[in-house]
């Protein structure tokens, strides 16, 4: 038997053994055999039942029966010819995994070859990150990766970031910064009614986990109320901010959004993704997006709600396509699903020009990398910079785009990127031998 046919075989054993309740094996996805490895579980960032935030990630193993008859429903083709395609886009450049093929409808007759494998799964896209960001810069991605120093470096350099009111570490010092070092700290920095509200979140986790907005406490200073319009326990949640999130956790500026954004989004920020790519004549915007949050959310993460993901139009800030993100898979809308009187597609994003310069600008704070990408806030006091990911997701871009992240256009500029690092990479290495004792 052929690797490839082996590979199929198991592919077509999973799918029939497939179900959303199906036991792990234990191999923590590890073996090529593994339900785990061969569906492409869905991450998501879960309270569980006896916490307040979300403290992990919990790996969700989606039911691949259900998307197969899914797509033999939609396409008309059979499983036997999916699961072949499946193989094959899995030993390609972008390591799709099933659930990859079955969640961007790859399977769709109108899709080319060559375009089904322009896709990319959470793999493929870090080893198109890692050909433009070298292991060298080991010291500048964790720069990144640290929450408060990202924010301290832009600040300094002039960039738009939040406020920071203080941040809980048991171990780390950030200077002038408050610095609260025990759980007492915690409460007694949320009970006064003055530094509410904020928001909260973990120094170096990703995926929104242990995030949150603190709004109000009570009266007698036992319970404070969060974005989510819960009213927790402050002496608990303060405890397990000490426990689950011991190596920093950081309190600053909630930020406020101005009405046209707060109109399709409602109270919680969404984020906009924009993707920057490093090549001759400097940092451009490779591609652009906003996450509207699902309704009653803290935060814009998918995090398994019915979230909005929007296409932007790099140039101009204006809205090209709105897809809603939705358990039996996606669908394109036209106004918000949070509020159905507010237009989105076609309505242009305030301060885009500042939003774009201030991207490509701060790229060049981390000039080793070639990719980029920034989180930033639309606020009432303008675009203001809340994250930088050394290793960014594509997958916005891919849902709302209905295109891979390899497509033609964006090889050319990948090419381009790497062929300038290295230009990039041996000047410095000439000015050092230039210096050298």
């Amino acid at each position: 038997m052929t690797r490839a046919s082996s590979t199929a075989q198991r592919f077509r054993q999973t799918a029939r053994n497939s179900s959303s309740d199906a036991p792990h094996c234990g191999c923590g996805g590890r073996r090529l055999a593994c339900p785990r490895t061969l569906l492409g579980e869905r991450n998501m960032a879960v309270a569980r039942p006896e916490t307040i935030l979300a403290t992990k990630i919990r790996n969700t193993e989606p039911d691949l029966a259900f998307w197969l008859r899914k797509a033999q429903s939609e396409s008309g083709r059979s499983t036997s010819s999916m699961i072949w395609d499946m193989v094959r886009l899995a030993r390609r450049r972008g390591r799709l995994r099933p659930i990859d093929y079955l969640r961007y409808q790859l399977y769709r007759p109108s899709l080319s070859t060559a375009e089904r494998a322009s896709f990319v799964s959470p793999r493929g896209g870090h080893d198109v990150n890692a050909r433009l960001s070298p292991p060298s810069l080991e010291l500048l991605s964790s720069l990144a990766v640290d929450k408060v120093l990202t924010n301290v470096v832009l600040r300094a350099a002039g960039f738009p970031v939040p406020d920071t009111r203080a941040v809980f570490s048991a171990d780390a010092n950030y200077g002038a910064l408050s610095a609260l070092r025990t759980e007492a700290d915690i409460t007694a920095f949320l009970r006064n009614p003055t530094n509410l509200p904020v928001f909260g979140k973990p120094v170096n986790s990703s995926q929104s986990v242990g995030a949150a907005s603190f709004l109000s406490v009570s009266p007698d200073g036992a319970e404070i109320l969060l974005g989510d319009r819960r009213s927790v326990s402050l002496a608990a949640l303060a405890a397990e901010i000490a426990k689950h999130f011991h190596r920093g956790y950081l309190f600053e500026e909630l930020l406020r959004q101005p009405p046209e954004i707060v109109a399709i989004a409602g109270e919680t920020i969404a984020s906009v993704r924009i993707c920057t790519i490093w090549v001759p004549g400097g940092p451009k915007v490779l591609y652009a997006g906003v996450k509207l949050p699902a309704p009653g959310a803290m935060v814009d993460a998918l995090l398994g709600g019915e979230n909005t993901l929007v296409l932007i139009d790099s140039q101009t800030g204006d809205v090209l396509r709105a897809m809603l993100s939705e358990a039996g898979g996606r669908r394109e809308i036209t106004h918000s699903h949070l509020n159905p009187e507010a237009p989105i597609k076609g309505m242009r994003l305030p301060n885009w020009p500042q939003v774009v310069a201030i991207t490509t600008e701060a790229h060049r704070m981390f000039p080793g990398h070639g990719i980029l990408g920034f989180d930033v806030a639309l606020t009432t006091r303008g675009p203001v910079v809340t994250e930088v990911n050394t290793d960014p997701h594509h997958a916005l871009y891919q849902f709302c785009a209905d295109r891979g992240l390899l497509n033609p256009e964006f090889r050319a500029l990948f090419a381009a990127a790497e062929a300038d690092l290295a230009r990039r990479q041996n000047d410095q290495r000439l000015r050092d031998a230039a210096f050298a004792p």
